[in-house]
């Protein structure tokens, strides 16, 4: 069974920031809302640096395989990883409302010692990984009665839980550093910041984000390219010299590998592609 494309009749995309506190562990939360009437829009999930927890409301949208077109539904509350190329699409129809809390990319390690690379790729009935009760959060969250009242309940969620966490630090600065500088980093640089081998740092950064050190910084650099074209007036050839590609056509095979997609085949969704990113 295929998706087919449609046009939506209306989009609302509302981000917001954390409570200070929480910044070390979520990046921002995202509420997305779109009707759409009579056929699918059809949304590609390209590679994503960093993992979150979505709690939909309204209609179940599709989740299509790209690799076998299995159809399947949406959980009400989805663990999601860091993406390292289009696994996925999502097919909206009817209304979508969801409510997605995104971490900051060692948060997972942090607040439940989750092996990252269970997760890389992947989508979860978050209850049955992380047993939070997320299905009460999800109850609250869906009573709210706007935007700002379930950011305020996710943020009391979310001060309980890091109340239990040890804070030594641990590779923050390092991919911190990597986001900063959008992916354009040497690897064996940031293994001389934490004072480690090559080997060991690329061992160590794996097993907290679930993918290798020069791979999360191409999707870094991926992303900056989509922030900055939503944000900008830049051609791609002025974007692909800001990041360091080494000509525009390695850009395009940079988003091709990542998201099956040209930056062309791209651009009706890079706002909703920044606002999911580590910008």
């Amino acid at each position: 069974m295929r998706l087919r494309k449609s046009c939506y009749t209306q989009r609302v995309l509302r981000p917001a920031e954390p409570a200070q506190e929480l910044k070390p562990f979520v990046r921002k939360y995202c509420q997305l809302e779109v009707s759409a009437h009579n056929s699918t829009l059809v949304w590609p999930i390209p590679a994503r640096s960093i993992p979150c927890i979505e709690f939909t409301f309204g209609d179940p949208y599709l989740v299509r395989s790209v690799d076998d077109s299995r159809l399947g539904l949406t959980y009400p509350v989805t663990l999601i990883g860091a993406k390292t190329h289009q696994r996925i699409q999502l097919g909206l129809q009817g209304h979508i409302e969801t409510f997605t809390v995104l971490f900051q990319p060692t948060a997972l390690h942090r607040l439940f010692s989750l092996p990252a690379g269970l997760i890389v790729n992947e989508g979860y009935e978050a209850d049955a990984v992380l047993n939070l009760r997320l299905a009460l959060l999800r109850t609250e969250l869906g009573e709210a009665k706007s935007f700002s009242q379930r950011v305020e309940i996710a943020d009391r969620f979310f001060r309980r839980l890091i109340a239990r966490v040890n804070n030594r630090p641990g590779l923050e600065a390092v991919v911190g550093k990597m986001i900063s500088q959008q992916g354009c980093v040497r690897v064996q640089a940031l293994a001389d910041c934490t004072g480690l081998g090559l080997r060991q740092f690329e061992r160590l950064f794996t097993s907290h984000l679930g993918i290798a050190p020069k791979a999360y910084a191409r999707i870094l650099r991926f992303e900056a390219a989509i922030h900055r074209k939503s944000v900008s007036s830049h051609n791609w050839t002025t974007i692909a010299h800001e990041l360091g590609y080494f000509d525009q056509m390695h850009m395009i095979h940079d988003f091709q590998a990542l998201s099956g997609e040209s930056p062309k085949q791209l651009t009706p969704h890079f706002e909703l592609l920044s606002s999911m990113s580590a910008d």
